[in-house]
């Protein structure tokens, strides 16, 4: 099932020394603003910026990945959860706090090599 908002690249392969990726949302529902929240299964090497935000309808927005140094790993991903929300709505987070469950999670497969 394809969704609204697509993220490029779709997965991330960083050295284990470290080093940053810029992933960009692109939301192509001409009327749909969408927050998101950001989570990871290694919360230990990686760094993501921001972890809570918005991709405006018909827009595009970015988020900065930093793998701190480490082991390497081929087995951790994030898990971005999106919400349709209100075009006034002003806090990202607040959606995700009442514990609504997502319209759609989009995963992005973290290498460290």
């Amino acid at each position: 099932m394809a969704t609204p908002v697509t993220i490029n690249p779709s997965s991330i392969e960083v050295p284990s020394a470290g080093g940053n990726v810029t992933l960009e949302l692109q939301n192509s529902a001409p009327e749909a603003r969408y927050c998101f929240k950001v989570k990871s299964t290694d919360n230990a090497h990686y760094r993501v910026k921001p972890v809570f935000g918005f991709v405006e309808a018909g827009g595009a927005g970015q988020l900065e990945v930093t793998r701190l140094a480490g082991p390497p790993s081929n087995d951790d991903r994030l898990e971005i959860l999106f919400l349709p929300v209100d075009a006034e709505a002003p806090d990202p987070k607040a959606p995700f706090s009442a514990g609504t469950s997502p319209a759609f999670v989009l995963d992005v497969p973290l290498v460290a090599v």
